[in-house]
């Protein structure tokens, strides 16, 4: 079983950015249709905004990390160059729960 975790860490005001993070769903749903994202989650922390997605290849990653939407958004954070940070892994499996699907 293929895939690619991306967990992308971003500092800042957690009600900030979980707040822009809404904002901007409808743009980044879009994107990651486009790049055949699989599973998406965003959770707040302490240090700000984790988002966590599975992807079905590197290839899909990195093309939406290319989007120009996606970094429009970016753009948009303001965030200092020590406040964002991405970590990528091989997946070695997953399994898609249909019946726990969010309404």
């Amino acid at each position: 079983m293929n895939g690619y975790l991306t967990i992308a860490r971003m500092g800042g005001d957690p009600g900030k950015l979980a707040a822009t993070y809404r904002n901007s769903a409808g743009v980044m749903r879009g994107v990651g249709e486009d790049h055949g994202l699989l599973v998406h989650a965003a959770a707040t922390s302490d240090e700000g905004l984790v988002v966590v997605n599975l992807w079905p290849s590197k290839e899909g990653s990195e093309s939406a990390a290319e989007d120009p939407r996606r970094l429009e958004v970016l753009a948009g954070l303001n965030l200092e160059p020590g406040d964002f940070r991405r970590e990528h892994y091989d997946v070695v499996g997953y399994d898609l729960f249909a019946a726990h699907q969010p309404t």
